[in-house]
């Protein structure tokens, strides 16, 4: 049986817990306002950049088209983007084990965020690890991302991979988090099919089609295409990373507001464990007192 000084210890560390595991709940919270408002942005930007590249990749006999002959080995690298951080719930566990259900004997991974690196690396996967990148938790740059696209299509030009795909948890709502798969190449002609809506985002190339004007292009359709490209697919891994930032705040506020009522929960069995051992010790000592004057 613990003695009163050790539940009060312990009482004393869950209490000192629980203040933390409300400060990051706070933290998270406040997190979640502020990247709610940057992936909107860059969610509405991604998809006007989707909207203008379209037309180039469907009307180009092109690299980027699905009919484009490919190896037969049909090897596909994926792009993982997992956190750096912990204490966010099944939030990276997740999205890897989600990968590793879709890996093929000769496919490979590049992983964003060390906690993807270690689940893989921890579960024998080690070998599917093409390389490993890290970048800023807090000051999130958009250039930081171009090198890495055009290590992708550096890979996909030369046929190294037939396919190209990006792993990522998709923002449903405050509770709901899951891992989902995009192709980046070759170009998806049907990447935002489930965004079109009578209430979509108007684009300048909406408001160009509806005057059933066609745009002209000063250079060749490829030419166009394959400077633009490499911006194409930084915008989407770029825009990946800013949603699974927000999922990643929201399931650590979700985890950390589990974590501080299961300390209070604990503090209140600890109390009431606490208050029947000092009862029983009171009770004990008036024992032995009425016992002792009764033998005098």
């Amino acid at each position: 049986m613990q003695t009163l000084e050790s539940i009060k210890k312990r009482i004393k560390s869950v209490k000192t817990t629980s203040k933390i595991t409300g400060a990051m709940k706070l933290i998270a919270t406040a997190n979640i306002h502020k990247q709610s408002k940057e992936f909107r942005t860059i969610a509405s930007y991604c998809r006007d950049f989707y909207e203008i590249i379209k037309p180039l990749a469907n009307a180009s006999n092109f690299l980027y088209k699905k009919d484009t002959k490919v190896n037969d080995d049909k090897r596909t690298l994926y792009v993982l983007v997992s956190s750096s951080l912990g204490l966010c719930g099944a939030f990276n566990i997740n999205v890897t084990k989600f990968v590793i259900e879709h890996l093929k004997p000769n496919d490979k991974v590049i992983v964003i965020g060390k906690k993807g690196y270690s689940y893989l690396k921890s579960h024998g996967y080690e070998n599917k690890i093409l390389c490993s990148i890290e970048v800023s938790d807090k000051n999130l740059n958009y250039l930081e991302i171009l090198p890495l696209s055009e290590i992708v299509m550096e890979l996909f030009i030369t046929k190294e991979f037939s396919h190209i795909k990006l792993v990522y948890t998709k923002f449903l709502n405050s509770m709901t988090f899951d891992p989902v798969e995009i192709n980046v190449l070759p170009f998806d002609a049907d990447l935002f099919k489930d965004y079109e809506s009578k209430d979509k985002h108007i684009t300048a190339l909406d408001l160009v089609n509806d005057k059933k004007q066609e745009i002209e292009y000063e250079s060749s359709k490829k030419s166009i295409l394959d400077a633009v490209m490499p911006s194409y697919v930084a915008t989407l891994i770029f825009a990946s990373i800013v949603e699974s930032r927000l999922c990643e705040s929201g399931s650590r506020r979700n985890a950390m507001d589990t974590a501080t009522k299961n300390a209070k929960e604990l503090i209140d069995s600890l109390l009431l464990q606490y208050n029947r051992a000092r009862q029983e010790k009171i009770t004990q000592e008036i024992n032995e007192i009425v016992a002792g004057g009764a033998n005098e």
